[in-house]
């Protein structure tokens, strides 16, 4: 679908395609790209090729010319350092990888051939390396068919405006990159290292119209941005995604974005696209339960966890990562679940639970508690080793402004007292300017030495 889109799509030459700090790149010299690099990338064609992927308009014109020449394309973090590439490369038994050129003429992207390449697919897909936060990534295929099955696409002549807030090379930033272009939109690309008061000035200045991100950056975004500045931005429509969604995010998002639609979306990097929200409530109607969506999905519950059918999902894992999909078609999640009335209300993943002598505590349910006192502006709990205990509950805590400490602390402490359950209850408390942020986007849950 990339590949169409930029190389055969009829734009306006002069219509922004994307804009990055000050330089922008019209959708004719997007094109221009893609077809240098179709003839610069004509050896590679139906091979296994790594692409160092970065939000830039180099990238996006490489992978539309590696579809077009049907290559098995595996997508690798840019800011990743070479040795690291290269050596994940060779695992997965690729043939090149695509790194960025070092001269400014060319194609953008210097060929590093590889020895001892295996069998390719034959046609073009595209894998996606997940950013688990544990051990070595997994390996997910995707076609373009089940990567695009999601794009909604807009009104004729109508160019959207959007904020690319997540990688370029994960699930979520390949979604972004394809409703905009779909809709011969624009995409606006901060730099990594804007801080949230720039970003909201670039987006009213902008005139960003569709943001998609997840929560952390949300919070973190209402937090530290100019709320002012922020009203200003004629948002259509935020999508939230990536984590679980609490209430207090979404009444305070439609309080400043009060004509914006607010979608929070269930998405993997296996399952693709699985079903959103739009109601304004945490959570999801247990109408969704055991029956199929509009989209094809279905979902279930099974011993607390949501299992899901997707539609959009990946083919397969890649046959030489290390990771294989298991037996059956129901895919659990590790999203851990409970109901209540008529609402599925998620309680945390898995992998995010604190065992704290033997009782299982969920970093989400802690943190609503704290997110509610007076002078607490965000907050990330996690775990923490313990001799004794196995773990502990630890936190950090980013005070508002001008905060008296102290006695923040000691309203923390009370709360939780009051509101909590003993293994529940923070043990270490330690007050930070901002909560450190993955490269998802998303709040770790690991102790950070």
């Amino acid at each position: 679908m990339l590949s169409s889109i930029i190389l055969d799509q009829t734009i306006p030459s002069v219509q922004e395609a994307l804009i990055h700090g000050s330089r922008v790149v019209t959708w004719r010299e997007l094109r221009s790209q893609a077809r240098r690099m179709l003839t610069a990338f004509e050896r590679l064609r139906a091979h296994r090729v790594g692409l160092s992927m970065r939000a830039t308009a180099e990238s996006f014109a490489a992978l539309a010319a590696l579809d077009r020449i049907g290559v098995d394309t595996f997508l690798f973090d840019g800011r990743m350092p070479v040795e690291e590439m290269f050596a994940r490369a060779r695992s997965l038994k690729l043939g090149a990888i695509l790194v960025s050129a070092s001269a400014a003429e060319g194609p953008g992207f210097e060929v590093k051939e590889l020895a001892g390449e295996r069998e390719w697919s034959g046609s073009s897909t595209v894998t996606i390396l997940t950013s688990g936060s544990t051990g070595e990534p997994k390996a997910a295929r995707h076609t373009w068919e089940t990567l695009s099955r999601p794009v909604r696409k807009g009104a004729e002549c109508v160019a959207p405006r959007w904020l690319l807030a997540y990688r370029p090379n994960l699930y979520a930033g390949l979604q972004v990159m394809l409703q905009c272009f779909a809709d011969r939109g624009t995409l606006v690309i901060p730099s990594d290292e804007v801080d949230p008061r720039a970003l909201g000035q670039l987006m009213s200045d902008a005139k960003l119209q569709y943001v998609s991100a997840t929560p952390s950056f949300w919070r973190r975004l209402l937090i530290l941005a100019d709320s002012e500045t922020l009203k200003k931005t004629p948002l259509v429509q935020i999508t939230i995604g990536g984590e679980l969604v609490d209430q207090l995010l979404l009444d305070r998002l439609r309080e400043i974005f009060p004509c914006a639609r607010i979608a929070h979306i269930y998405a993997t990097t296996e399952l693709g696209r699985c079903f959103s929200v739009h109601d304004g409530l945490a959570g999801f109607p247990t109408a969704y339960l055991d029956r199929v969506l509009l989209d094809g999905t279905q979902l279930r519950i099974h011993d607390g966890e949501l299992q899901v059918r997707s539609s959009n999902s990946m083919t397969m894992y890649d046959p030489y990562s290390r990771h294989q999909i298991s037996d059956g078609n129901w895919f659990s999640t590790g999203d851990l679940v409970e109901v209540k009335n008529d609402r599925v209300s998620f309680i945390g993943r898995k992998t995010d639970m604190i065992n704290v002598a033997g009782a299982k505590v969920y970093p989400v349910e802690v943190e609503r508690t704290i997110r509610r006192i007076p002078g607490v502006s965000d907050v990330r709990v996690f775990g923490k080793t313990s001799s004794i205990a196995g773990e502990l509950v630890a936190c950090e805590v980013v005070p508002l402004p001008g905060e008296d400490l102290g006695a923040l602390r000691t309203r923390i402490n009370q709360t939780c007292r009051a509101s909590l359950s003993s293994p529940q209850l923070p043990r270490s408390i330690a007050f930070v300017e901002q909560i450190v942020l993955s490269a998802a986007g998303k709040t770790l849950r690991r102790s950070i030495s």
